[in-house]
């Protein structure tokens, strides 16, 4: 019975899903739509219609994404509620360019346009416009991302660099991760998901105080057996998690709107890797599983003032608190206090004016295993100054339009930083609009790479890294006087509306990246151990340095429309190629190449979405990923599929099948630590939702 339900599931994926243009995704809703909708109005809005809803995150204000002069993607709410999947990484997979792999038990690796690592510290991830990147790392733990899916409004996925408006480390990428205004998510929201690896459960409670303020509370649950082994074996424990929290949102009156915000989530969690023993007689690789948890929470409050059609100011500040313990050592304390404050002007028909500034300290203790790795400094308190000027310039009304502004900060490690931009728009015709940009971002140096001395690695002979008879026993030092890496990006794209409704997105890009982290060689010496009269082995230093550089191109697709009024469709496809180099030095060029090596070359994902009457709807969703690291993980195709019955109204069924073309496969891997390959399995859930 279960071969034939996964035959018939496996053919079903085959299918052509419901998507908007990618350049034509919802912003930000009125109240949310039932779940008893059959047709969702989505579905019932003409192109037209769906050109003039808008997004926030490429401009810091209301606009248009058919207007942006960027490549910008909006997954709606409905693409969350019919998508098959079961968290917010699992939701960007829809989109072009976007490189997720799971990896490890409750880890993922997600970016944009390369440099794919668990910790991309390229990409700039944000929850209601609060950073949720961790500077000490340089990078995002998206295993804490437990909001209810039911709470999300859209993801707003912005490809290139926002780092004039959005600041430092906003390099090859912007992901705002934007919930529920609490007066759209009114009344009792219940979900319930379980699979024989994955149990998960949500409950939101929506109400009103008055009829200036509302709220919303949620709380989460989640048990996941996690990754496999090669073999089908469980790879680790089960991953548990619980989440709650709570907004509140009061508009006094019909300029003023105040928003509050928390949020508490904590994890357990085991994560096995491989390292090899620096036993200079006896060296091998070692397996351990190491218990890790964490615990998180955050605030945020934001007050915003719209004084007219052509004035508007906000001011917002925020609290994040971090305690994380993972493999056998490595505990991180990690606070953080930020506020921002900005205003949008329309100082005439041909300059609007976006200007802001902000400030942030983030304070943390560090503590490392003195086996694997250790720091200088434990604690540390880095702070940051910054404001930004962007000025939209109209030169031809409807028409043209020209964005030139920068982003100034300055921090206590690296000092002063620039990061300017200029943004063209062209609407040639009502059918078709040309867009094209250039810009200047930095990413800064994680407290490894300033503080941070790592032996996690021991090269045996006969590794493709170690051409020596001995073993090699690395030992890497960061570099105090770290500067950031810096990118210039070049950016064009077109947006196109084809007869029958259809509509085509295209964007390319071309990176020059400078600075960029390179392992570079530094001394050599023999290790002897008595009585043993030769060597056993040879310690190897190499250094942390900013001397390498890479270039990186490609190119972003996304076509769509309508095969029948109940049949939507979506096909997506990205390509990315790159050269890197480094300093004369050897050792730097292949940490780049790995690093650049871990970005499929080429993605396609083809999406479908059927509704039949008001009560059945089936999604479907196939993907084309190919190889990493010189066919280390081999390319795959994924299907996934979701049936849906609505028997009543407020009452939602399905039945979900995930990568259901092969029992497990592989994603990703580590890139410094010699971690066990994790796979992905074949799953089956089903998921009752319930609204009252």
């Amino acid at each position: 019975m279960r071969k034939s339900l996964i035959t018939l599931l496996c053919c079903a994926a085959l299918l052509p899903p419901l998507a908007t243009p990618a350049f034509a995704q919802t912003d930000a809703a009125p109240a949310e739509m039932p779940i008893t909708d059959g047709q969702p109005a989505l579905l019932d809005m003409s192109l037209e219609d769906l050109l003039t809803l808008e997004s926030t995150s490429v401009a810091k204000k209301r606009q248009r994404v058919s207007d942006s002069a960027a490549a910008v993607y909006v997954i709606t709410q409905d693409d969350i509620r019919r998508s098959a999947a079961n968290s917010i990484p699992e939701l960007l997979r829809m989109v072009p360019g976007v490189e997720v792999g799971q990896q490890q038990n409750g880890g993922y690796a997600v970016t944009i346009r390369g440099f794919n690592s668990r910790l991309a510290n390229s990409l700039l991830v944000m929850v209601d416009g609060r950073s949720i990147y961790v500077s000490t790392l340089s990078g995002t733990f998206w295993d804490q991302l437990m909001i209810p899916m039911g709470d999300l409004e859209r993801i707003e996925v912005v490809r290139g660099p926002g780092a004039t408006l959005w600041g430092a480390n906003a390099v090859n990428g912007v992901i705002n991760i934007i919930t529920k205004h609490s007066a759209a998510a009114l009344g009792i929201s219940a979900d319930a998901r379980t699979s024989t690896r994955r149990q998960e459960t949500s409950l939101s409670l929506g109400g009103r105080l008055d009829d200036a303020v509302s709220y919303r509370v949620h709380g989460a649950w989640r048990r996941d057996k996690g990754p496999q082994e090669a073999s089908g074996a469980d790879m680790s424990k089960r991953w548990t998690g619980i989440d709650a929290g709570g907004r509140l949102d009061w508009e006094p009156d019909a300029v003023n709107a105040i928003t509050l915000q928390s949020e508490y989530s904590e994890g357990q969690f085991d994560t096995p890797f491989t390292f090899v023993n620096r036993d200079v007689l006896t060296p091998g690789p070692v397996r351990v599983q190491t218990e890790s948890d964490f615990k998180a929470w955050n605030v945020l409050g934001r007050w915003t003032h719209k004084a007219g059609e052509n004035f508007d100011l906000s001011l917002q500040a925020t609290f994040d608190s971090l305690d994380r313990s993972e493999f056998n050592g490595l505990t991180l304390e990690w606070q953080q206090v930020a506020v921002d404050a900005g205003i949008r002007w329309k100082a005439t028909d041909t300059h609007e004016f976006n200007v802001g500034v902000g400030g942030r300290i983030m304070h943390d203790k560090l503590l490392g295993n003195s086996v694997l790795f250790s720091l200088a400094n434990p604690l540390n308190t880095d702070r940051w100054m910054s404001g930004y000027v962007q000025d939209d310039i109209t030169l031809i009304p409807d028409r043209l339009r020209l964005t030139l502004g920068t982003k100034l900060e300055n921090n206590n490690f690296t000092g002063f930083e620039y990061q300017p931009s200029a943004r063209l728009f062209f609407r040639a015709s009502n059918a078709l609009s040309l867009w094209g940009g250039v810009s200047r971002a930095v990413r800064t140096p994680s407290r490894f790479e300033r503080s941070a001395v790592m032996s996690v690695t021991v090269l045996l002979p006969g590794d493709p890294q170690n051409p020596y008879p001995l073993p090699l026993y690395t030992r890497i030092r960061a570099q105090a006087a770290r500067q950031p890496e810096v990118l210039v990006a070049w950016e064009a794209g077109a947006r196109a509306k084809l007869p029958d409704g259809w509509a085509l997105d295209v964007s390319g890009y071309y990176n020059n990246y400078s600075k960029l982290t390179a392992i570079e060689f530094a001394s050599a010496s023999p290790i002897f151990a008595p009585p043993v009269p030769f060597p056993v082995g040879i310690q190897a230093d190499l250094e942390m340095q900013g001397s390498g550089k890479a270039r990186t191109w490609g190119v972003e697709a996304a076509l769509s429309g309508h095969i029948k009024p109940w049949w939507k469709v979506e096909a997506t496809w990205s390509h990315f190629d790159f050269k890197a180099k480094a300093s004369a030095l050897t050792g730097a060029l292949p940490n780049l190449l790995f690093a650049l090596e871990g970005s499929p070359r080429n993605q396609a994902g083809l999406r479908n979405s059927l509704d039949f009457g008001d009560r059945v709807s089936f999604d479907t969703q196939v993907r084309y990923v190919s190889s990493l690291l010189g066919g280390t993980i081999p390319a795959y195709v994924s299907g996934d599929v979701r049936l849906t019955y609505r028997p009543s109204d407020g009452i939602e069924l399905s039945l979900i099948g995930e990568n259901l073309f092969k029992e497990r496969r592989a994603e990703f891997t580590q890139q410094f630590f010699q971690a066990p390959i994790a796979f992905t399995p074949r799953t089956i859930s089903v998921q009752a939702r319930a609204r009252f």
